[in-house]
């Protein structure tokens, strides 16, 4: 009897010492390698959306002059942006949100906090007429706290706007009448901004940036389903992958079969001494960090 009692005690014990860890920790994303964007022109391409179409990557970047949806072209040792269409637009653009669905290009601006469509023929862009005023929502004045994360449930005609923060925010739109459904957040405070989304498999993936998560949410339940970090590779206790920059840089998400990509926009910034010694990284073109993407998730 004694024997039984301790035994109880000690598996007590045991779960009582480890249980906050299952609770509160993460596992961690296994890197597979690292590629920075070279780019022909001498402007800063700061790195903020990304969709596939086919076999083909586009991106998108922030600043007024980038107008263009680029293209990623591979080799085996670097990676290129291209222009691959120009964007024509009467609004200044801070384009930080990209998805693809039907044919179309979807498209944020984070400065006006207009939604577009890309037109295919004229490569104009159309404003989307959501009904954010029913809602008292007023995307025009969030500026550098607006839209981040663009994602679109093409099956449903569901489109996923991502807020970034104060507060942070996602609003679920209905394609066929351009009505709001509704606005939650995500229980789980660990991080306290957003930064991409990706829809998939009837689940929404959000990138957080300042704490360094990618966290898959079931929309319907409103609930955490899994959640993995990379702040070993983007906040190594040695360095983060870029000089003078205080908070977290990704701002670009796509889940692919086997992999997950992250891409970080670095402002410009200088690779770090831990960057160039770690991964050769140099100069100040932006990176995609390649994850093994977890079975399942």
């Amino acid at each position: 009897m004694r024997t039984l009692t301790l035994s109880l005690v000690l598996l007590l014990s045991c779960h009582w010492i480890y249980t906050p860890e299952i609770k509160n920790g993460y596992p961690k994303l296994e890197l597979l390698s690292v590629h920075q964007l070279e780019k022909t022109d001498t402007l800063n391409f700061d790195f903020s959306g990304i969709a596939q179409v086919d076999n083909s990557i586009y991106v998108v970047a922030d600043k007024p002059w980038n107008t263009f949806l680029y293209s990623i072209s591979f080799d085996q040792k670097n990676w290129f942006v291209d222009s691959a269409r120009d964007i024509s637009s009467v609004e200044r653009l801070d384009l930080e949100a990209i998805d693809y669905c039907q044919g179309a290009f979807y498209l944020a601006n984070e400065f006006t906090g207009s939604i577009n469509v890309l037109n295919p023929e004229s490569n104009d862009l159309t404003n989307l007429p959501i009904n954010f005023e029913d809602y008292n929502l007023k995307p025009g004045t969030w500026k550098n706290a607006g839209w981040e994360g663009l994602t679109i449930d093409c099956d449903k005609q569901i489109m996923y706007l991502v807020k970034e923060r104060q507060p942070r925010n996602i609003i679920s739109v209905d394609m066929n009448s351009w009505k709001i459904l509704e606005q939650f957040d995500i229980p789980q405070q660990d991080s306290n901004d957003f930064s991409d989304a990706k829809f998939q498999n009837g689940f929404l993936y959000l990138l957080e940036r300042n704490g360094n998560y990618i966290t898959k949410v079931d929309v319907l339940k409103k609930e955490v389903v899994e959640k993995y970090h990379y702040k070993h590779i983007a906040s190594h206790p040695d360095g983060k992958l870029y000089t003078n920059e205080k908070y977290g840089m990704a701002e670009a998400l796509l889940l692919l079969d086997d992999e997950i990509w992250v891409g970080l926009d670095n402002n410009g910034h200088m690779a770090s001494e831990h960057a160039k010694k770690t991964y050769q990284m140099k100069g100040n073109a932006p990176v995609i960090l390649k994850f093994k993407r977890p079975k399942g998730f």
